[in-house]
């Protein structure tokens, strides 16, 4: 529901300000600027494309994750996809998405909203560097960052349980209880 009035506010504040606009310059010149405003958001979002594209070939042949370029051609293809869309407001929106500073605190906002969003659900967002490379994973729970320390003296240790390192490749798998 509150995304219907949220689309049908949005439907009114752009005809208002549309309307608004063509009472300033006639209304042949606004359906000029949306056609230019489609044909120069269409041109923005392939040049993003190309540019994401052309940054994972790549990551792909130095085998290390691209850093920030892909969510930026990302934020950059949205800014051409709000400026593709007809109305004022879309383009204003798009064309901040266009400014490279705009987009790098968008991208920052946005990791940050999807990191507490994930958490709410129970969910840990986890940075770890693997080789030289930070890589981000979702996790389900609570997790402790640290490094893990394996002791071989410690794997077949009666008096602690069951082992919980490595097993002998010759024992059968282990069978889970039943729930």
């Amino acid at each position: 529901m509150r995304f219907l009035i949220g689309f049908f506010l949005y439907v009114f504040i752009e005809a208002f300000v549309t309307a608004a606009v063509a009472s300033f310059i006639g209304w042949l010149a606004v359906f000029v600027l949306f056609v230019a405003g489609l044909i120069g958001g269409l041109l923005i979002m392939q040049a993003a494309g190309t540019s994401a594209a052309a940054s994972l070939r790549d990551s792909s042949r130095t085998g290390q994750l691209p850093a920030g370029d892909v969510g930026d051609s990302a934020l950059l293809f949205l800014g051409g996809a709000l400026i593709a869309i007809p109305g004022f407001v879309t383009d204003v929106a798009g064309l901040l998405l266009t400014i490279p500073f705009v987009r790098r605190f968008t991208r920052a906002r946005t990791g940050a909203a999807f990191s507490r969003a994930m958490r709410r659900r129970g969910m840990s967002v986890v940075t770890t560097n693997v080789d030289g490379v930070n890589v981000t994973r979702v996790v389900p729970g609570d997790v402790v960052v640290g490094d893990v320390i394996k002791r071989e003296d410690d794997l077949d240790d009666p008096k602690d349980g069951p082992p919980t390192g490595s097993r002998d490749p010759n024992d059968p798998p282990m069978q889970l209880p039943p729930a």
